[in-house]
C-alpha cells in the first residue's frame, strides 16, 4: 500500500508538470460491459449476477473515468478510475496508472497500448454465505484490496470531430479478469498530425 501511495504521488507530480507544459490532454468516460474471469472462480456458484458453476463470463457494469497527458505524439501517461457493481452486487473500484504507446494511426483510426499498476478494492465478501476465501484479496475491515503491479489496456479510438473520439477498450476488470468498455474521449488540446490522410487538428 505504501509503495502504491508513493507511486500515486509521483504520478500526480508528473500530471501537474505535464499540465504546466501544455502537452496534449484528454479526458474519457467509458461504460463497462461484459468480461471474462480467468481465475479459479471458486465463488461463481454464489454470484448474484449470472450465477452458475465454473462460469468464466462476467457482467459487472460500471463507469471508467480517465485523464491522459502526452509527453510526445505517441507516448502518454494515463490515470483511470473505475466504479462498478461486482458479481455480488457490491461496490468495487480500481485505480490504474499507465504509460501508453500509440501502436498505429491511420486516417480516423488509432490503436494504443498501456501498462502499469492497478489497485483493486471492493466491499468485503467475507460476510456472504457460502463465500470461499480465494487468498486473492487482502482483508482490511470492510474492504478487500489487491494490487496488480502488471496491468494493461488496449484501446481503439475513432475520430468523430476535431476534439472528440469514440473509444473501444479491453481493460483489466479485476485481478484475474478482463473486460470490455465503450466510451467517449474529449481532447482539451490535440496537435496536428503529419499524416497526409489524417484529419487536421490544427486550430
Amino acid at each position: 500500500m505504501k509503495n502504491f501511495i508513493k507511486l500515486f504521488i509521483l504520478s500526480t507530480l508528473f500530471f501537474v508538470f505535464s499540465f504546466e507544459a501544455k502537452s496534449q490532454q484528454n479526458i474519457s468516460l467509458s461504460l463497462l460491459g461484459p468480461g471474462f474471469d480467468f481465475g479459479d472462480r471458486e465463488n461463481s456458484a454464489i454470484y448474484e449476477t449470472l450465477p452458475g458453476e465454473d462460469k468464466a463470463f462476467l457482467l459487472e457494469p460500471g463507469l471508467r473515468f480517465g485523464v491522459e497527458l502526452y509527453a510526445n505524439p505517441a507516448t502518454s501517461f494515463k490515470l483511470a478510475q473505475v466504479v462498478r457493481f461486482d458479481s455480488m452486487h457490491k461496490i468495487a473500484l480500481s485505480t490504474q496508472m499507465m504509460i501508453r504507446f500509440r501502436l498505429f494511426k491511420v486516417y480516423k483510426h488509432s490503436l494504443s497500448f498501456g501498462f502499469g499498476p492497478t489497485m483493486f478494492y471492493r466491499q468485503t465478501w467475507e460476510n456472504i454465505d457460502g463465500y470461499i476465501d480465494e487468498k486473492l484479496y487482502e482483508n482490511k475491515n470492510k474492504l478487500q484490496t489487491k494490487i496488480n503491479w502488471v496491468s494493461a489496456e488496449l484501446e481503439y479510438n475513432y475520430w468523430i470531430s476535431k476534439l472528440n473520439d469514440v473509444s473501444f477498450s479491453v481493460v483489466h476488470l479485476h485481478p484475474e479478469a478482463m473486460g470490455f468498455a465503450v466510451g467517449f474521449k474529449h481532447w482539451f488540446t490535440r496537435k496536428g498530425s503529419k499524416c497526409g490522410t489524417c484529419p487536421s487538428f490544427k486550430n
